[in-house]
């Protein structure tokens, strides 16, 4: 394993998602596809009320507080098992889906707390943008501990670790980081952009009556987006994160093996593996 710059670490990230396509389409749906589902079956009249009149049902509030908490989970869950799919492709040259999410549950509630810290930081600087200071210090902390899944997931550290470990890790390399951060953000809102196209083509009629079609395409359109995007995301950090490993620590992939080994029980279970 070698250093790399921003350049090949973002060609790389095609090329693995191009050599596992299959199984990190197989994670996605896995996950995404009775997810996605919630898009539907939401309550648009309380949202559509919400924007006209400024006031919305509790049980709306309920929903969307639910769907937000599902999502997380959701979310968390695809990326974390593509990125142990990035290592196995890395160390073994396949992808053994059932034990990419073994190793997600195997630290799933730190996982969890990882992405739940980072989504309530994301939230504060978004909503505290008119304020410089916390907006500033929002997104200074999500871009230390942008490394903390994939720590929590190859090291197995639990979350507080997690977090330490990421801000350690990109201390000496934040000026990279934060490149790579950037130009992964200007690829996730690229892919968004062109796989929107085609639901805002086909987007329900407001007439009584169930809109079969143009449903089904949005349901497929946003599954595809979901999955296009989490993965890519997931595999571009993992690559970063690897890198960072190598420049700091002389990582290697005799260790990586080592960790992957020791970390995912059924790694060896060859039968399950996908191209």
């Amino acid at each position: 394993m070698k250093e790399r710059s921003l350049g090949d670490i973002l060609n790389e990230t095609f090329v693995i998602y191009g050599k596992g396509l299959r199984g990190f389409l197989l994670i996605a749906f896995i996950i995404f596809g009775p997810v996605n589902v919630l898009t539907f079956i939401g309550p648009k009249v309380s949202l559509q009320e919400y924007l006209t009149t400024g006031s919305i049902s509790g049980s709306a509030v309920m929903f969307y507080v639910i769907a937000a908490i599902v999502t997380m989970v959701a979310t968390t869950t695809v990326f974390s098992a593509a990125s142990t799919g990035v290592g196995q492709l890395v160390a073994f040259g396949r992808i053994d889906i059932g034990a990419c999410f073994l190793r997600v549950a195997w630290r799933i509630y730190s996982l969890l707390f990882v992405s739940f810290i980072l989504t309530m930081v994301l939230v504060v600087g978004i909503g505290g943008a008119v304020l410089l200071i916390p907006a500033l210090a929002s997104f200074a902390f999500l871009l230390f501990a942008s490394m903390a899944l994939p720590v929590s997931i190859y090291e197995g550290s639990k979350y507080l670790t997690a977090l330490s470990r990421s801000f350690g890790l990109v201390k000496s390399n934040w000026k990279r980081v934060l490149g790579g951060i950037f130009l992964i953000t200007m690829l996730m809102l690229g892919l968004a952009l062109v796989l929107a196209v085609p639901s805002l083509i086909f987007v329900p009629s407001d007439s009584e009556g169930l809109q079969i079609l143009p449903t089904a395409i949005q349901y497929i359109v946003g599954l595809i987006s979901n999955a296009a995007a989490v993965t890519v995301a997931a595999i571009a950090v993992t690559l970063l994160y690897f890198d960072l490993r190598i420049r700091s620590e002389g990582f290697t992939l005799d260790k990586l093996i080592s960790e992957l080994g020791v970390r995912a029980p059924g790694q060896n279970n060859t039968n399950s593996l996908v191209g």
